[in-house]
């Protein structure tokens, strides 16, 4: 007898739950790894390895033309669609790795990086060692095979990049260490994915099929160079203008911001985007999933980015040390930004799963010259908090403007998500504007602003999420909510029924 197959809901509330239990395991370990290394390496030799990256980043983008994220896109694929991917994917990163090594020199003078050739010239061997992975990764994803997916990065992480950096670090290897550590992260990441999904290669380059894996490929890649420079915009100035003493700042600031969006984010691009992917044509389940993801978006992480805001310095001391005092306010300032970041990772999502890839890639463009801009004349003025501020204002714009393009694709309620906007913002900007008020009023000790966030705040939090009409839980969700509660496994079902207010979510049986 055969096994009955999942369906869609239930195998992304599974995947979403291994990416959730991976995701908390490896964000522990981040914070883990981060505490010691912030202690063991100074800012500049974070600095160092941080615009080495700027470039090693962008040059990714091309190293398999997008082919993976057209595996799991396109309707249908076969053998051949799988065996030509990697030995695209392979041949291109190859070539990528080769040109990546001999434009080294003129990187680092770029940079003004001194004696970093070589450790430029170190990730030639990356390209095509993650071309190749990234087939892999795509196929597990489209076959919704979310818990390899997560064991794969969890233990990269912590055995291959955590474990290597920090005794690197510790026998003073310098920025070494770091470069050693993502090295051996990949190289597990490889050998993990080719155990559970061997790859086949074929030579033999049929017209038909290579011109779907590129045609898609090719649009994915360019929407994500525009991407790339908005992303990557706020550090190319930072490290060109400030120096390798500021991109080790500023790049820390950025990572600890990075973490909780990099978690959710990562479940929705991993998990969701496939699903997506194959419901695209189903517009009104889209539209209504949609508005959940958003809902949910500004419901938890502003509430969240309002606990990281004012316990900011505390945080960094705890987690960095006392030498990144430095990091507290330019984190401050990008964390408010957090929702509207998840947000804009929630519409390229949707962008990507409905097929408008050329258009998306347009969106991104204007990303980048939002991103520059605004970079540009806050770093002028203002150094790390003006480039913070930038990130800020150019972050918030792009999301309007895509937002915008998937109203008029998916014609979802739009009253409706206009108003939650506005209630989070009603609910929760008072609690930033408070915290500035107590900086100005000389109030500044951290242990009275966790206690504020303890006794306080977080009380505060739990009466909106379930009064009748919060942001996430309220009657235009209930559909959706419905469906994904009742996809639960049994056991997460009872737990979840035991909490007053969700009790209407759950089918009587």
């Amino acid at each position: 007898m055969k096994k009955r197959k999942k369906s869609a809901a239930k195998s992304g509330i599974s995947g979403m739950l291994w990416h959730f239990s991976g995701s908390v395991v490896q964000i522990l370990s981040q914070f883990i790894v981060i505490g010691i290394l912030s202690r063991l390496l100074t800012p500049e030799e974070f600095g160092v390895v941080g615009v080495i990256f700027v470039l090693v980043n962008f040059t990714s983008l091309f190293t398999n033309m997008g082919i993976a994220t057209a595996i799991i896109q396109l309707k249908t694929i076969s053998s051949k669609h799988l065996s030509l991917g990697y030995s695209m994917s392979l041949i291109i990163g190859i070539l990528v790795g080769l040109l990546f090594y001999f434009i080294a020199p003129s990187v680092a003078s770029f940079f003004n990086l001194n004696n970093a050739d070589n450790a430029i010239r170190f990730f030639a061997i990356f390209f095509p060692l993650r071309s190749f992975n990234s087939v892999t990764s795509a196929i597990l994803a489209r076959d919704l095979r979310f818990s390899l997916i997560v064991k794969c990065g969890a233990m990269s992480y912590i055995f291959g990049i955590g474990l290597t950096s920090i005794v690197l670090a510790y026998l003073d290897f310098g920025y070494w260490a770091l470069i050693i550590g993502q090295f051996s992260g990949v190289l597990v990441t490889v050998g993990l994915m080719m155990y559970y999904s061997p790859p086949t290669f074929s030579f033999r380059f049929e017209k038909k099929i290579t011109s779907e894996l590129l045609l898609f490929g090719s649009g994915h890649t360019l929407g994500h160079i525009f991407n790339y420079f908005g992303d990557n915009a706020d550090k190319i100035i930072v490290g060109k203008s400030l120096g390798v003493v500021s991109m080790g700042i500023y790049t820390k600031a950025f990572q600890l911001f990075g973490i909780p969006t990099r978690f959710f984010g990562g479940i929705y691009d991993n998990v969701f985007f496939p699903i997506l992917a194959k419901n695209q044509d189903k517009k009104e389940k889209l539209s209504s999933f949609y508005l959940l993801s958003t809902s949910f978006c500004f419901g938890v992480l502003f509430p969240l980015a309002t606990i990281l805001f004012v316990n900011a310095e505390l945080i960094v001391k705890i987690m960095l040390g006392d030498q990144w005092g430095m990091v507290t306010f330019p984190f401050q300032i990008l964390i408010f930004g957090m929702a509207y970041r998840f947000g804009t990772r929630i519409n390229k999502s949707y962008l990507k799963s409905l097929g408008i890839i050329y258009k998306g890639a347009y969106y991104q463009f204007v990303f980048a010259v939002l991103m520059f801009t605004f970079c540009l004349i806050g770093g002028y003025f203002f150094e790390l908090p003006g480039i913070a501020s930038g990130v800020f204002i150019a972050t918030f714009l792009n999301y309007l403007q895509m937002s915008y393009r998937l109203y008029n694709e998916l014609n979802f309620a739009k009253m409706y998500f206009l108003q939650l906007h506005l209630k989070t913002l009603i609910l929760y900007v008072p609690f930033f504007i408070a915290t500035m008020i107590l900086y100005k009023l000389g109030i500044k000790d951290a242990w009275i602003h966790l206690c504020l966030s303890i006794f306080i705040y977080l009380p505060l939090f739990v009466v909106f999420i379930t009064s009748k009409k919060n942001i996430v839980f309220n009657d235009v969700n209930a559909p959706m909510l419905t469906q994904i509660f009742n996809s639960l496994p049994p056991g997460a079902q009872n737990n979840f029924k035991k909490i007053s207010f969700l009790k209407n979510y759950f089918v009587k049986s």
